[in-house]
C-alpha cells in the first residue's frame, strides 16, 4: 500500500479528501526499475499509469528516422501514461528509467474507478492534458529545423577533434550561417582551447540548481575563427548519472537556440554518446589507419548502432592515415573501401601543431588534403538529398537536337542556382529514348522547394518539344512527371 501523505503532495491527488486518498493508496503499488530499464513501449497497449516516487523518467518516441525524439523529462511527483488509459489507444510515446527509479503504479481498472468515483481528478487530468497540448503546440509552431552531426571515433588518435572542428568551418562557409562545435564531455577544455578560447564557465552547475539554462548565450563564445562554442566548466558534477541526464537537458536548450550543431563526441558507447548519435542526422565515424582492424571496428560500430536502433544510412565511415610509414598501418580491403566514404592523406606538416589558426586549415589553408575532404563532407553532409531530370536530346530529330541541347544546358546553368555539385551526365537511355541527366543535390530541408523547381523546368521542356513526359530522380527513385 502507498503511503496517502505522499499522494497528497501529487498535483494529480491534491484535491481528494483524506477518505479518497486512502482508498487511493490501497489499490495502487509501488514498482522498481533499474537504471535504463524500459517502463512502457511506443505502440503497446496501456495497463496502467505511473507515478514518479523517486529518480528520473525519460519520455521519448520515435522520430520516424530510426533513431528518437526525447519529449521530455519527468521527476518527483509528476506523472505519465494516463493518456492512453483515457483514449484506450496504444502508447504513443516511451518511458524509460534514467536511475534506479521508483514508480507508483495505479492499474487501468483502479485509475477508472478512480475517475467514476473523484471529479477532482478528472478535473485535475483535463488541467494537466490542456497544459500539455498547449506546450506541444507552442513548440510545434516554435520548431526549428536542426541539423545535428556528429564525429565519433574509437579512440583519441584518429584525429576526430581535429576533423569537427574542420567540418564545422566548412559547414559554416558553405552555410553562410553560424555552426555551434558542442563536446559533451564540458569539462574538458581542448575544443575551446584549439578555437582560441580560454574561459570556463559552471554550465553544469547551473542546471543542476535550474534544470534548464534560461539565457544560454552566457555561455556561448564566438571564436576568432567565426565558430561558437560552448565555455567548459570549471569544476562540476562527478555523478554520471545525473551528468548524463543534465546533458540531455543542455542538448535540448542548444537546439532550441541553434540550427546547425557539430558535436565533437569525446567518449564512445556511452549513455551520452547513444543520446546524441539517436539524435543526430548524419554521423561520422573516423578510424586512424594506425588502428589493428579497420574492418572490425567498423563491424563493431555497425553492431552498437543496430543496438541504438540508428539507421545505417546515417553513418559515414572515414579512415585517417595518421603515419607516413605503409607498415603501421592497418591493411584496407577492397571491402573495406566499398564501406569507406573517404579517405584522409597523411599530413607531416600537422604533427605537433597546436596553434589554432593552424588547425583551422579550412580557412587558413583550404587546399590542404583534410581541408578538402572536410569540405567535401560537409556538402555531402548537409546537402545528401539528390534529385535529377533525364531530358531527351532528340538526336534522332536533326532539326530539333541542337536546340534541346541549348536547353539542357541552360537547364544546368538554371538549377546550379539552387542545386549543389550539378552535372550532365549521359547519353543515358530512359524508356529506348537516349537522355542526358541533369542532376544536383540539396537538403532535406529545402527538398519541396527544389522538386517544384525541377517540375517547372521540365513543364517548360515538354512544351517546346511537345513531349507527353519526362522522368524524375528523387534520391535514386525514378519516377514519371
Amino acid at each position: 500500500m502507498v503511503q496517502a501523505d505522499f499522494l497528497k503532495g501529487v498535483s494529480l491527488f491534491a484535491d481528494l479528501s483524506d477518505e479518497e486518498l486512502n482508498n487511493v493508496s490501497k489499490q495502487a503499488e509501488v514498482v522498481e526499475f533499474v537504471r535504463d530499464a524500459i517502463i512502457c513501449k511506443e505502440g503497446q497497449q496501456a495497463d496502467a499509469m505511473y507515478i514518479i516516487k523517486s529518480g528520473i523518467v525519460q519520455i521519448y518516441c520515435d522520430d520516424g528516422r530510426g533513431g528518437k525524439k526525447i519529449l521530455t523529462h519527468l521527476k518527483l511527483g509528476e506523472y505519465f501514461g494516463e493518456m492512453a488509459l483515457l483514449t484506450e489507444e496504444p502508447r504513443n510515446a516511451s518511458s524509460v528509467a534514467l536511475a534506479e527509479t521508483e514508480l507508483i503504479k495505479l492499474t487501468k481498472e483502479s485509475f477508472h474507478k478512480l475517475l467514476h468515483k473523484s471529479p477532482a481528478v478528472s478535473l485535475s487530468i483535463i488541467k494537466t492534458l490542456c497544459n500539455r497540448l498547449s506546450k506541444t503546440n507552442i513548440g510545434a509552431a516554435q520548431t526549428r529545423m536542426h541539423n545535428v552531426y556528429a564525429v565519433l571515433g574509437p579512440d583519441t588518435s584518429s584525429g576526430k577533434s581535429l576533423f569537427a572542428r574542420n567540418l564545422a568551418m566548412a559547414m559554416q562557409k558553405e552555410l553562410g550561417q553560424e555552426v555551434l562545435l558542442f563536446d559533451p564531455n564540458l569539462r574538458d577544455e581542448r575544443v575551446a582551447r584549439s578555437l582560441g578560447v580560454e574561459k570556463r564557465s559552471r554550465i553544469i552547475d547551473e542546471l543542476v540548481d535550474r534544470e534548464k539554462i534560461k539565457d544560454l548565450s552566457q555561455y556561448v563564445v564566438k571564436a576568432p575563427c567565426g565558430l561558437l562554442t560552448i565555455l567548459p566548466q570549471e569544476n562540476g558534477l562527478t555523478d554520471i548519472r545525473l551528468k548524463e541526464f543534465h546533458t540531455f537537458s543542455l542538448m535540448q536548450t542548444i537546439l532550441e537556440h541553434y540550427e546547425y550543431v557539430v558535436v565533437d563526441s569525446s567518449s564512445m558507447y556511452t549513455k551520452v554518446t547513444k543520446e546524441i548519435v539517436q539524435n543526430c542526422d548524419k554521423i561520422v565515424y573516423l578510424i586512424s589507419s594506425k588502428n589493428v582492424s579497420i574492418t572490425g571496428l567498423m563491424d563493431h560500430f555497425d553492431e552498437t548502432r543496430r543496438g541504438w536502433k540508428v539507421a545505417p544510412e546515417k553513418i559515414v565511415f572515414g579512415v585517417n592515415h595518421t603515419t607516413g610509414d605503409t607498415t603501421q598501418e592497418s591493411l584496407i580491403t577492397d571491402k573495406d573501401r566499398e564501406r569507406i566514404s573517404f579517405e584522409i592523406p597523411f599530413s607531416k606538416e600537422l604533427q605537433g601543431k597546436r596553434d589554432p589558426e593552424q588547425q583551422l586549415l579550412v580557412q587558413s589553408s583550404p587546399e590542404h588534403p583534410l581541408a578538402r575532404v572536410c569540405v567535401e563532407q560537409g556538402l555531402d553532409i548537409l546537402f545528401d538529398q539528390s534529385i535529377g531530370l533525364f531530358l531527351p536530346t532528340l538526336d534522332d530529330q536533326p532539326a530539333k537536337a541542337e536546340l534541346a541541347a541549348r536547353w539542357i544546358e541552360s537547364g544546368a546553368a538554371e538549377l546550379s542556382l539552387a542545386l549543389k555539385k550539378v552535372a550532365t551526365r549521359g547519353p543515358i537511355t530512359r524508356n529506348n529514348t537516349l537522355c542526358k541527366l541533369i542532376c544536383g543535390n540539396t537538403s532535406k530541408w529545402d527538398l519541396n522547394n527544389q522538386v517544384v523547381k525541377i517540375v517547372d523546368f521540365s513543364n517548360r521542356y515538354k512544351k517546346e518539344f511537345g513531349l507527353d513526359s519526362l522522368i524524375l530522380s528523387l534520391n535514386n527513385q525514378e519516377s514519371v512527371i
